[in-house]
């Protein structure tokens, strides 16, 4: 069932940004069984995926400041679920690691995540999963592709999409008003 939360999409892709609005909101949200928010899981999953990090370069792969991601550590470290080492490169500094503990709950959360998303997709046929999984690498990589490029360091999203989309459409207006 479709709520209409405020603002239509007028145009297939305005339809695609009203879409992950929607979904975002809701994946970023605590679900049954989280113990933490939404960005310490992404810190926990920047870790898992890349092992062991200074602080500097998980803020950067988290494209945050390091006083952000030195705020999530801590509060991390406190709940058991990352520890420091020393830099084997750098005496001086130290990294950031996932325990046995951290590696528990980002799994957990990924697997509740993995059934929200299972269960949201109950009766579509194998076929459309895979086709659908295939359209959005491809639209992610495009999205990363472009904003990588631009270096900004800020997604086009940050400007908010009734923004984004009343400009798209101007955009548009103005191209079709000049053909």
């Amino acid at each position: 069932m479709h709520v209409n939360e405020g603002w239509v999409p007028e145009t297939p892709v305005e339809g695609v940004l009203h879409a992950f609005t929607r979904i975002g909101r809701r994946l970023k949200s605590k679900q049954a069984g989280d113990t933490i928010d939404h960005s310490a899981h992404l810190v926990l999953f920047v870790l898992r995926c890349n092992g062991a990090l200074r602080l500097s370069d998980l803020a950067a792969k988290m494209e945050i400041d390091a006083s952000t991601a030195s705020r999530h550590v801590r509060a991390l470290e406190q709940a058991g679920l990352l520890q420091r080492s020393a830099d084997p490169d750098d005496g001086r500094a130290f990294r950031v690691e996932l325990t046995e503990q951290g590696i528990a709950e980002w799994e957990a959360a990924a697997k509740r995540r993995m059934q929200l998303l299972s269960q949201a997709m109950d009766g579509w046929t194998q076929s459309d999963i895979e086709t659908f999984e295939k359209l959005m690498t491809r639209f992610a990589d495009g999205v990363i592709n472009l904003v990588d490029e631009r270096d900004a360091g800020k997604a086009w999203a940050d400007k908010g999409w009734a923004a984004a989309a009343a400009a798209h459409r101007n955009d548009v207006q103005n191209v079709e008003n000049n053909q």
